[in-house]
């Protein structure tokens, strides 16, 4: 288990078959369902802040155009009080000419200088009306920015709201035991209601259930030193099962680990065979002949035990009886498995080679050949 929690749900016990991806049990944590409810509500929160936000943008937008159609209105309103002052100013000169040729009263051109100044007054105010429409403007710009800002802070707070309910939708899976593969339940080790640990929380690791594949069997095999040289993958195999007397399974060497063990000078080698009925269970033990390298046709074998010495390479020699006595007969070897060694060269068919000796037997020890007879 992932985490840790009360075994609420076993869907099988051992000698169940299962498939790839099977539920197999389930643990009951329901802090972690409650988390899951949490983030997704945090998730549906960020996204309701997220429209808030957009209508907050359409808004600034909004206030932004308005803030701009009211400086084209003031630079419109500060047009006509500059012509209205010039028209006063116009008027004033026009009342002071007359007034110097006494044909007007002072208080007439008294009263058009104050029309004259209310203008030019009206013309300022125009003209910092306008300024402060370009100022309104400017902040309803801001707002755009920063509402647009917040905005994209609030879609970033989705993907954090996101990445955290994914996170707690992980931690919920885990609380499903699913079968990694198709085989078969061959141990339990809880029951329903047991409080399981998970497997990083320290202590003793003890899985619930172990699942075992059994559509395709490994057999393994310790090939000794004398023979790794002539292992290749492809190699013929035929494995002979204890407890399933009189049946030869044939199949292939499947893997060679290319590499012995220097305890035991012997390489793992693997052959993997088919097992649709379920015959075959873990930790039968058999026996497995394998055709590792094709002997050399013009060659013949004589028994391993003959050899008396070798030198190096594939030179040996074995002790023959010749003309009535021992003699020692340099040959070429080929493949020796032990048991039978290949002579390539060196003897003839019509030799006869002394396969052993009671005792000590010296270079030209005088010998009688004598035949049996087999009955």
């Amino acid at each position: 288990a992932k985490v840790s929690g009360f075994l609420s749900e076993q869907q099988v016990d051992i000698g169940s078959r299962v498939a790839e991806g099977q539920l197999l049990a389930k643990l009951s944590v329901p802090e972690f369902e409650k988390q899951v409810q949490r983030d997704r509500a945090s998730v549906e929160r960020a996204k309701a802040h997220v429209k808030q936000l957009e209508a907050a943008v359409v808004f600034s937008e909004a206030e932004a155009r308005a803030s701009k159609s009211l400086i084209d209105l003031a630079e419109a309103d500060t047009q006509g009080k500059v012509a209205s002052r010039s028209y006063h100013r116009k008027q004033l000169e026009r009342l002071k000419e007359l007034n110097v040729q006494k044909a007007i009263d002072d208080r007439l051109v008294d009263e058009k200088e104050d029309q004259y100044m209310a203008a030019v007054g009206a013309e300022s105010a125009a003209k910092t009306g306008v300024t402060s429409a370009k100022l309104k403007a400017d902040a309803a710009e801001s707002k755009i920015a920063q509402a647009r800002a917040d905005l994209d802070d609030a879609k970033a707070q989705i993907l954090v709201a996101e990445a955290d309910l994914g996170r707690s939708q992980v931690m919920l899976a885990y609380t499903e035991i699913r079968s990694p593969y198709k085989g078969v339940v061959t141990r339990r080790s809880f029951h329903r209601d047991d409080f399981i640990r998970s497997a990083d929380s320290g202590g003793e690791r003890m899985p619930l259930f172990t699942v075992e594949r059994t559509d395709k069997m490994r057999v393994v095999v310790q090939i000794p030193d004398r023979d790794v040289p002539y292992v290749t993958v492809g190699d013929a195999a035929t494995v002979e099962i204890d407890a399933l007397p009189g049946r030869s399974l044939k199949s292939g060497i499947a893997r060679a680990a290319e590499s012995e063990d220097p305890a035991t000078r012997t390489m793992r080698t693997e052959i993997d065979i088919p097992n649709p009925d379920g015959r075959l269970a873990r930790g039968m033990y058999g026996r497995v002949t394998m055709l590792l390298e094709t002997g050399t046709p013009t060659a013949f074998t004589v028994p391993s035990a003959t050899l008396t010495g070798r030198a190096n390479g594939n030179k040996a020699t074995l002790r023959i009886v010749r003309d009535g006595a021992v003699r020692t007969q340099a040959v070429v070897t080929g493949i020796d498995n032990g048991v039978e060694v290949e002579i390539l060269s060196g003897l003839t068919r019509s030799d006869v080679v002394v396969l052993r000796a009671n005792g000590p037997v010296e270079e030209g020890t005088a010998v009688t050949v004598a035949e049996i007879a087999v009955k």
